[in-house]
């Protein structure tokens, strides 16, 4: 894959950032489906109408959502029924071109190793600190965009 531009990175990691903010708030202990239900003071009976599915299914989806044990199709379903966009992301722990680096810098780490392992079993070690040939490889393999 080919490594993103630098503007890429900036507008990625923006529209991360601003998701990151929210995440301490996403969480909710019923579940989104029965949060939000309540909150529209909807009845199981009126969600299943609006969804044409059976009141147990509303039930199995709301002990579904608690437990991690539900489809997104289902979600997206609840949602609908209850005039409501359903939000999905994936939420990287860092900034996407930190954690690119970070692979890249692992994956030269690896092959470096591997490779100076059996440079010292032939007796031909390499002078060069290993830190340093670290970030050239580091560096060659962002450039390929072979870093996973």
């Amino acid at each position: 894959m080919k490594p993103l531009e630098t503007l890429a990175f900036l507008q990625i990691n923006r529209r991360i950032s601003s998701i990151r903010k929210i995440l301490p708030h996403l969480m909710v202990s019923t579940g989104w489906i029965r949060y939000m239900r309540q909150s529209l003071g909807m009845t199981m009976k009126i969600l299943a109408n609006r969804t044409g599915l059976s009141i147990p299914t509303i039930a199995q989806a709301e002990k579904g959502e608690i437990a991690g044990r539900i489809t997104i199709g289902t979600l997206e379903a609840m949602a609908k029924g209850m005039n409501c966009d359903f939000v999905y992301a994936f939420v990287p722990k860092t900034n996407i071109d930190k954690m690119i680096k970070n692979e890249a810098l692992t994956k030269a780490k690896r092959i470096l190793s591997n490779a100076d392992t059996h440079m010292t079993l032939e007796n031909q070690r390499v002078k060069q600190p290993f830190e340093e040939r670290v970030r050239a490889l580091a560096g060659i393999l962002l450039k390929k965009g072979d870093v996973w």
